[in-house]
């Protein structure tokens, strides 16, 4: 689905990776390991983790090269901070 939606991007003159994040998650660490690859090749920013969804567990994490070297772990860290400012603010604004 990624990758479907990247040559999507691709197709609208939007380069996915500048725009586009994408986090995967797979038991079987053969699967993790392709999608790693796959992903890392087509320079898409992605996270890629080998783990169970069902129990929550996770053995492995990893990050495509395009991740670190469009400052994602920067620009995912700014946008969790200013979801956090917005929800304080409808806080406020509801407590008001």
């Amino acid at each position: 689905m990624l990758i479907a939606y990247a040559e999507c991007l691709l197709e609208a003159d939007i380069n996915p990776s500048m725009h586009m994040f994408g986090s995967c998650i797979d038991i079987d660490p053969v699967a993790a390991d392709m999608a790693f690859i796959q992903m890392s090749l087509l320079g898409i920013a992605a996270e890629v983790v080998t783990g169970n969804t069902l129990t929550m567990q996770f053995r492995r994490v990893r990050y495509t090269p395009v991740y670190y070297l469009n400052g994602f772990e920067k620009r995912l860290a700014d946008l969790r901070r200013f979801r956090a400012m917005r929800d304080f603010m409808r806080g406020i604004q509801e407590a008001a």
